[in-house]
Order: structure tokens, then sequence, then C-alpha cells
């Protein structure tokens, strides 16, 4: 723990402690967090890096759409976080210090920034081009078979935008340094007024207004298809109705559950560093690290049309035919019904394929198996 009147100027250079001096509690904990990281990052890059594949290559086509250049770019992302900050941070709980010096420190914290504001940032986007296609549905159906202009720029914008955030801290604005035992970041614990500035700054624009955008476009996307439901009050679409609003609401329970436990201890330590203990530090930015790999299972496993492709094809790629994942596999009459469906909320918004065609010859209709075909 920070003793609390050590002053702030000397408490990230108190970070690094030696092995012999932590509490049997603390040097417990740092094995148990690296165990756990240790599986984390191997999942998160393994199902990132096959998200990647599966929407790239051309015999997995039927599986691509706009929103999976953004997924896929997401992935890439997140796969970096965990290759690069997942592997750094085990290591480090296994020797209950920071090992890999102070170049070792700027390099974790770039990649993990830039990644972080990255990922955050295709998530905002996500939940924009679902809202958009949602409210847009004459534009969504001429434009569903080809990539619109703004998917590519929306990437870029994305990763520049986190590159920029990562870069300002190397000018002099702020500065990578220790955070707890085990990781480095931004100093939170310094007290001058131009480093609380940029702190806040970054919290709001990077963290709170993304939470905010993906929580009005989820609430606006629920209200959208509770209001088409209301037109058609078949059992099976208020079934779906259910999943969608659960669906909605792991996104939005996840992103909170990944990033803002993180983003009120850097708000704590901004505002009062003295009183931060490191323990608590070291759980949040390990929450931070969830998100690697919570966002792949969330956006990717749990659409049935997505799943079905991935295991088809890390079983072809690994020759294995193992007869227990049949049972995720979809059987033929769901595949054919969801071949046209290339979202997570498709998936989750099932139709039945008569009522779809019916509705397909009213040009107005804003009938809920409309949008769900155009998302």
């Amino acid at each position: 723990m920070i003793v609390a009147n050590e002053t702030t100027s000397t408490i990230s250079s108190s970070l690094t402690f030696s092995a012999d001096e932590l509490p049997k509690a603390e040097y417990f904990m740092d094995y148990v967090l690296g165990i756990l990281m240790v599986f984390l990052t191997i999942i998160g890059v393994f199902a990132n890096t096959s998200v990647v594949v599966l929407f790239t290559l051309p015999s997995r086509r039927k599986v691509h759409s706009r929103v999976t250049y953004l997924l896929r770019s997401l992935a890439v992302s997140d796969g970096t976080m965990a290759l690069v900050g997942g592997t750094m941070y085990a290591v480090n709980c296994f020797y209950h210090k920071w090992v890999f010096g102070r170049e070792g420190c700027v390099f974790h914290g770039v990649i993990m920034f830039w990644c972080g504001v990255t990922s955050i940032a295709h998530l905002a986007a996500i939940a924009l081009e679902r809202w958009y296609t949602m409210t847009h549905i004459q534009w969504s159906v001429a434009n569903r078979d080809r990539v619109p202009k703004h998917i590519y720029a929306a990437q870029l914008a994305c990763w520049v935008y986190g590159a920029l955030w990562a870069v300002l801290p190397l000018t002099g604005l702020q500065r990578y340094t220790e955070e707890g035992r085990v990781s480095c970041s931004l100093d939170w614990f310094n007290p001058s007024p131009g480093y609380k500035a940029f702190n806040l700054t970054m919290l709001v624009t990077v963290f709170f207004i993304p939470g905010l955008i993906m929580l009005t476009t989820n609430i606006i996307i629920f209200k959208v298809v509770h209001r088409s439901l209301l037109e058609n009050r078949r059992s099976r679409l208020l079934k779906t109705e259910k999943k969608l609003a659960r669906s909605l609401m792991y996104i939005v329970v996840f992103y909170l559950l990944a990033w803002v436990p993180y983003g009120l201890a850097s708000v704590w330590a901004t505002v009062d560093a003295q009183s931060i203990p490191t323990t608590f530090l070291m759980l949040t930015g390990f929450f931070a690290k969830l998100s690697f790999t919570l966002n792949p299972l969330l956006y990717v496993g749990m659409n049935q049309t997505y799943r079905a492709e991935l295991i088809q094809m890390s079983t072809q790629c690994c020759c294995i035919n193992f007869q227990f994942l049949q049972k995720f596999l979809p059987n033929k009459e769901t595949l054919s019904q969801n071949d046209d469906k290339t979202d997570a909320s498709e998936e989750l918004l099932d139709k039945d394929n008569e009522v779809t065609s019916q509705v397909r010859r009213l040009p107005n209709s804003e009938s809920f198996s409309t949008k769900c075909s155009t998302l």
C-alpha cells in the first residue's frame, strides 16, 4: 500500500518493490493475477487472430459486411494488446515487479494506450454503425452489398485518434511511468496542473464520451425494435426482443466492467494520489485488460453464424473434427436462414423468411423484419 504521508512527487518512483518487501497477501495475489493473465492472453491472441482470419479469407465472404470490417480492425487492436500487454503483465506478476526497464515501460505504455483508445473508439464506431443501419433502412438496403467509404474512414480515424493520444505524453504533456508493480501507464500521481488537466480531458474524451455513445445508441436501437414489434405481436418475435435486450445489456455491462474501474481509479489518482492503494491500481489495470478477451467473445462469439464459421474454419485448419463441437454448430436449416446475417444483432434478432419476403415488397415499410435484414 502507498503510505499516506508520502509526497506525490515520490509516489511513482516508490512503486518498484522487491519481493521480500511485499506482504504475503500481495505476493500471493501477484501469482494469481499472473496465472489468470496467461490464460486470458492465450485466449485473447487466439480469439482475435481467428476473427481477423475469418473476416479476411475470401472463402468466408458470406459473413463479410460493413460491420465485419470494423470488427476485424478491432480484433487487430485487441490482439496487439493481448500479445504485448498481457505477456508483459504476466511476466511482471511472477517477478513481483517491473522487469523491462525504462524503455520497456515507455514501449508498454505507448502500445497499450494506443490500442486501448483505438479499441474504445472502434466500439463507439460499431455502435454508431448499428444505429445508422437501424434508423436509415432505405440507405442500408441500397448499400448492403458494398462497403461505403465511411467505413474505411472510420477505421483510419480510430487508429489515428488512438495514436494521437498515445504520442502526446511523449511530447511532455504527460509521461509514461510505472503503474503499481507490474504495469506502466500515464503518470496519474503527478500533482502538476498540466498533468491533471491532461488526465481529466483524456478521461472525458476517451472513456466517458464513447461509453455514452454506446449507451445512447443501444437504447435507441432497442426502442426502434420494440416499436416495430408492437406492429407484429408474434410469439417468436417477442422472444427476439428479449434476446436483443440481453445482448445490448451485455455490450454496455462488459464495457463498464472493463473500463469504468480503471477510469475511476485514474480520477482518484489524479485528485488524491496519496490515498490510492497500489493493489487497487493493479486490479483495475487487470480488469481493463479483460477487454481484449471480452470483445471478440461478445461481438463474434455470441453470433450464431460467425461462431459456426469460426468453428468450421478452426477444425479445417487444425485437421480435427471433434464431435463435441457439433453442438455449437447450427443445423442446415438454421444456417440457411442465417446466410444473410452479418451482424451480432442480426443473429439475436432472428426472423422468419416468409415475413421478411413479404415486408420487402413494401418500399417504405419500417417493419421489424426489414430492419433486421439490413443490419
